[in-house]
């Protein structure tokens, strides 16, 4: 049986306006952000954010405090990220998903929730609603990390760019298969994060793809500006043409995500955001998130 308990610890804030603590989950201490829950009323939704890859809970200041002016939010640290320690597991989606429920349970902070989740955190939000199906209410992705992508479909855009299949083979082994560092205790945090999602791609996102979907709003935020600096671009192939055409594709998946619900949903293509949606315009996110808050009060 897990052991929990909570330990309060108010600290120095690198986010002023709000609340943070130490909060002890089966015997880890895990740095969270709680905002206006003391005002929250009976089936009302928590917001609940997930992180990007290696990001801390910083990464929402832009928006947190507004949403938290219409709805409670919670935010928090992932092992290794941030003001968290290590825990030296890997952050598999079940994994994370069990923690965060562990966390949230530790913490009262009872369903339901809306998700909201960034690049890598879409993954685990997805993670999370398919365990938990049953307390979500709504779901936010914020320029994910594709769990609807295959391997086929990657390289199907290289193929429309023209680009050799020989070339195509080796760009994906590269991608995938080409081993980088080994494992090692130093390693667990935002390097363990990339091996997971590594690992859930080479199987086409399969421990995902096998989770029930539940039935909710699903929102989603494409950022259309292209950020790669020029020296980072690749020199195979035009890396501005394969992020337009890698958006389009994604796009046709989510969209058909979103009709698998019954509840809708909107797809929100901002031209002038990166990847960093939530940073480069967070009216419009805190406005889509307030509205997806209001339409579940009718």
């Amino acid at each position: 049986m897990k052991t929990i308990f909570v330990l309060y610890l108010f600290a120095l804030s690198s986010v002023s306006y709000g609340q943070e603590r130490s909060v002890n989950v089966n015997g880890n201490n895990y740095h969270v952000f709680v905002k206006g829950f003391e005002n929250r009323v009976a089936n009302a939704p928590a917001i609940i954010f997930e992180n990007g890859m290696g990001v801390d809970l910083g990464n929402w200041k832009k928006i947190l405090d507004h949403v938290s002016s219409f709805a409670p939010v919670f935010a928090y640290d992932r092992a290794g990220i941030g003001k968290t320690g290590k825990i030296f597991k890997m952050p598999t989606a079940k994994f994370v998903s069990e923690n965060l429920h562990d966390i949230l349970n530790t913490l009262k902070i009872a369903p339901p929730y809306i998700l909201v989740g960034h690049s890598l955190g879409g993954v685990y939000i997805r993670s999370f609603a398919g365990f938990y199906p049953n307390e979500i209410s709504g779901l936010v992705f914020i320029d994910p990390a594709d769990f609807t992508e295959t391997k086929n479909d990657w390289n199907a855009i290289f193929r429309t760019m023209g680009v050799p299949e020989k070339k195509i083979d080796e760009m994906l082994y590269n991608r995938l298969y080409q081993q980088r560092t080994s494992i090692d205790s130093a390693n667990f945090g935002p390097w363990s994060e990339r091996q997971v999602l590594n690992d859930l791609r080479k199987t086409d996102f399969s421990e995902i793809s096998k989770l029930p979907l539940p039935n909710v709003p699903i929102y989603f935020f494409v950022g259309g500006k292209f950020e790669v600096p020029p020296a980072q671009r690749s020199k195979d192939y035009d890396h501005e043409a394969f992020f337009h055409i890698k958006n389009n594709s994604n796009m046709e998946r989510w969209k058909k995500l979103m009709y698998s619900s019954g509840k809708g949903g909107a797809l929100i293509y901002l031209t002038h955001a990166g990847h960093y949606i939530h940073w480069d315009d967070p009216r419009s996110v805190i406005n889509s998130i307030k509205l997806l808050v209001e339409s579940l009060k009718e």
